[in-house]
């Protein structure tokens, strides 16, 4: 049984639309690079679990809007989860925990957004619950803010979360990690 799991963090409409807020930087390498971690984590056999954030009237992931629903090239499978959450961590007051203890998961891989906000809140709490993170670099993104670009914001995250012991690496080598367990 594998005991790794895929976790795709907030990639929803709301930040790829330009309606409620301006497009996510790098929408098509986070779309791709996501996909492509999907498609090796099903090859695998290892769970993939969807993560959907929920925010109130008006915002960019109003819950129950087009603008919540994942992108549309994220398609489900029968079998795979989405865990509805409420606040940065993923594991905050959701059932994500449960799911991947019922799931005998030791070993997590990140990627979504937005990168500073869910993916390093989500990437830490992991940590903190003993899982064996790893982060794809190049999968996940943000908007610039504060002066800062999107890109250095990533990075500024990809090294934080090295700091606190996640393995960081690319997509590719995150899929042939993957392949690697299957065939191995």
């Amino acid at each position: 049984m594998p005991t790794t799991a895929l976790l795709v963090i907030d990639i929803q409409c709301g930040a790829f639309d330009g309606v409620r807020c301006p497009p996510i930087d790098r929408p098509v390498e986070l779309v791709a690079n996501a996909s492509s971690l999907i498609a090796a984590a099903r090859d695998a056999g290892s769970p993939v679990v969807f993560v959907q954030h929920c925010e109130e009237a008006g915002a960019p992931f109003e819950e129950s809007t087009p603008h919540w629903e994942l992108h549309e090239q994220l398609v489900l499978q029968a079998g795979e989860t989405v865990i509805k959450k409420y606040a940065s961590n993923s594991f905050e007051k959701t059932n994500l925990g449960e799911t991947l203890e019922r799931l005998e998961i030791k070993n997590v891989i990140l990627c979504g957004l937005q990168s500073e906000f869910c993916v390093r809140n989500t990437g830490n709490a992991a940590i903190d619950l003993g899982y064996t993170v790893r982060l794809a670099q190049d999968g996940h993104s943000t908007w610039p803010s504060e002066g800062k670009s999107s890109e250095a914001i990533s990075d500024n995250v990809n090294k934080e979360l090295t700091a606190r012991g996640a393995i960081v690496a690319s997509t590719a080598d995150l899929i042939a990690m993957l392949c690697e367990r299957v065939s191995g």
